[in-house]
């Protein structure tokens, strides 16, 4: 017999999406765009590995080290095509996340779904996700991809799936602390909490962790590191105290209202009618809305908040009646806004917007049945597929049209083959080409004078594949990574003791606004500020000024 034949028709499926899924938007869209600030931020770590250095002793890097450490073969055997192959493997991992949330939500809710309508909803969740995040190795992302891999493996009887599960779980918090209350929240969710195994399942990694620091002298590096921001409250809670998310929390409550209702209460409305308007709220309203936000090319992100708001809203409504009735549905929806708050809680990034795919599924597999009793089977598969082509289309406008901190596909003509090492197959605008052409002709000067060079404060991505290791404890020193006087302070007396054998690179321009023109660099960067009053300018070229 065939080996595929032996195969379920559903596992088949799922190999197909996690295959050609990723490929088509790889090839489609993975070329496009290079910006030198976020690009390559997390390969660089994962250089300095490479290289041997111990983490948050030998370098800064304000979160634990997994997400790099997950990304080292890619920098090992990418070569020219590092960023180009490294970015498949994000595509890949956004494929993952959505595909075994949609699992876990057609399980959870109870569903049956046809093929078609599993695929069609992934596709959605799929876009959503993606949205027009850059895609580049990235922490959240690898929180998301580790901790649905997880909770997947929990999701089962089965003891030891479920120990490998909480570990996997917890090894999110790895890559980002945010994720930390993942594991204990999905304890208590899943009702695992009495089992003391399964809480030494989610302390493991940590205990790993800190033993690696105790026996590598960087305990107390990685406590000045990883404590170095303190917003917690800003962007945990406040972040959320907003329109969007009110009007979600209320459209939903009112909307699950609608659907649940017996008697028409509202005279003006049959029963059928109120369900039909609940049940168009929380599908067709939340998909023609991230539609619109595509094709205009802004406000994907509040919808990201008004996602997160219709869940809360609709698993917050029958409270006591979905807990004592229906207790698998309230859990599947509590670690579905659980997930997306832990990815949200970030400094840059405060939404919950890389899940919003799960989401947005969540939303559409609760209304699945309530509207196949209304009409039938084929019509909802007929409206669901041209709901997604329509979907995928805006998608496909917005990454080729607001593609992150570049200009619009048509315009990015300039190959970085031979000016970013790494770079092949990587297409950007003709001021960043220009942009890293003079960075490359800088590098060459500095080699000229018989030194090595550091470069501040916006280039982590060029010492992913340099020749040349970064001489300095950080590859990007912005203020969310030296947001400490003694981060800073570590970072300008490396400047001081390498002085006589070292030259420093300062850009002129702001490295995010490159794709619109030329913007002078502003003065919140201490570093710059350091160099710029303590050491001497020897050269200066169109974009860079060298210092000694």
């Amino acid at each position: 017999m065939n080996p595929f034949q032996r195969l379920s028709k559903s596992v088949l499926v799922t190999i197909a999406f996690l295959v050609l899924v990723p490929v088509i938007a790889h090839w489609t869209f993975s070329s496009l765009g290079f910006n030198p600030t976020d690009d390559g931020f997390n390969l660089a770590y994962s250089r300095r590995i490479l290289e041997g250095q111990v983490p948050h002793r030998d370098f800064i890097i304000i979160r634990p080290f997994l997400s790099p450490l997950l990304h080292v073969p890619f920098v090992l055997w990418g070569g020219d095509f590092t960023y180009w192959i490294s970015r498949f493997f994000v595509w890949f991992q956004l494929a993952c996340i959505v595909w075994i949330w949609v699992s876990l939500i057609e399980k959870g809710l109870k569903q049956t779904l046809g093929l078609v309508e599993k695929i069609c909803i992934a596709l959605i969740a799929f876009a959503a996700s993606a949205h027009t995040f850059p895609i580049m190795a990235w922490h959240t992302i690898d929180g998301l991809f580790l901790l649905s891999i997880g909770l997947l493996l929990c999701d089962t009887d089965k003891p030891t799936h479920k120990l490998i599960g909480y570990f996997l779980i917890s090894t999110a918090y790895l890559c980002k602390q945010s994720f930390i209350f993942g594991a204990p929240l999905t304890l208590l969710v899943l009702r695992d909490w009495r089992s003391i195994k399964y809480w030494l399942a989610i302390l493991f990694p940590g205990l790993l962790y800190v033993f690696f620091l105790l026996f590598t002298n960087a305990l107390p590096d990685a406590i000045a590191q990883l404590t170095s921001q303190k917003g917690f409250l800003s962007v945990g809670l406040i972040a959320y105290l907003n329109r969007e998310l009110l009007l979600g929390v209320l459209a939903g409550y009112f909307a699950a209202y609608l659907i649940a209702a017996n008697t028409s209460s509202i005279v003006l409305f049959s029963k059928d009618t109120k369900k039909w308007l609940g049940l168009l709220l929380l599908s067709l309203l939340p998909l023609l809305g991230i539609t619109m936000t595509f094709v205009i090319g802004k406000g994907f992100l509040s919808w990201s908040f008004g996602l997160f708001g219709l869940v809360l809203g609709i698993v917050g409504y029958p409270l006591r009646e979905i807990t004592r009735q229906r207790p698998d549905k309230f859990r599947i929806g509590l670690l579905v806004l659980i997930t997306a708050w832990n990815a949200s809680l970030s400094i840059g990034y405060n939404f919950p917007a890389l899940f919003s795919g799960p989401l947005l599924a969540w939303l559409l597999m609760y209304t699945y049945i309530e509207i196949l009793r209304i009409v039938s089977k084929k019509v909802y598969i007929g409206a669901l597929v041209i709901l997604t082509v329509v979907f995928l289309q805006s998608f496909w406008w917005v990454r080729m049209n607001n593609i992150y901190r570049e200009q619009a596909a048509p315009n990015l003509a300039s190959a970085l083959d031979g000016t970013l090492d790494g770079g092949k197959w990587i297409r950007t605008n003709q001021n960043t080409y220009e942009f890293l052409v003079d960075l490359k002709n800088s590098a060459a000067i500095a080699n000229s004078l018989g030194k090595t060079y550091a470069i501040i404060p916006d280039c982590p991505g060029y010492w992913v594949k340099s020749e040349m290791v970064n001489p300095l404890p950080i590859d990007w020193p912005q203020g969310t990574e030296l947001n400490t006087q003694e981060l800073v302070n570590r970072v300008t007396q490396k400047m001081e003791d390498i002085r006589d054998t070292n030259v420093i690179i300062v850009q002129k321009y702001e490295a995010n606004a490159l794709a619109d023109g030329f913007v002078p660099l502003s003065d919140s960067y201490t570093v710059v500020a350091y160099v710029r009053e303590h050491f001497t300018k020897v050269e200066e070229t169109k974009f860079f000024e060298i210092y000694r």
